[in-house]
C-alpha cells in the first residue's frame, strides 16, 4: 500500500527469478528480522509494539534451533571422534 501511495517503480518483473537483477531476500531468519525491524514502514503499518514481539519471539526459536544437533551434523563430525 506504501509503494501505491507513494507511486514507487516495482522494479523489473521476475518471471525468471535466477537471471531477473534485483534486490536479493535476505539469506537467514536473522537477517530478515532484522530487515524487519528496521522498515519503518512496517514498524508503522504493523505496529513497533507487535514487530518487536514477534521479533522476540523468533529470536527464542533461532535459539532454541541452535541449541540442537542436526541428523547432518552428527553424520559430518562425529565420525571424526
Amino acid at each position: 500500500m506504501d509503494g501505491i501511495a507513494r507511486a514507487l517503480d516495482p522494479g523489473p518483473s521476475a518471471d525468471a527469478p535466477y537471471e531477473t537483477q534485483a534486490a536479493s531476500l535476505p539469506h537467514t531468519l536473522t537477517e530478515a528480522l532484522g530487515c524487519l525491524r528496521d522498515d519503518p514502514v512496517l514498524r508503522e503499518g504493523l505496529g513497533a509494539g507487535f514487530v518487536d514481539y514477534f521479533c522476540h519471539i523468533k529470536e527464542a526459536e533461532i535459539a532454541r534451533f541452535n541449541l540442537e544437533v542436526s541428523e547432518w551434523e552428527q553424520r559430518e563430525y562425529f565420525e571424526l571422534f
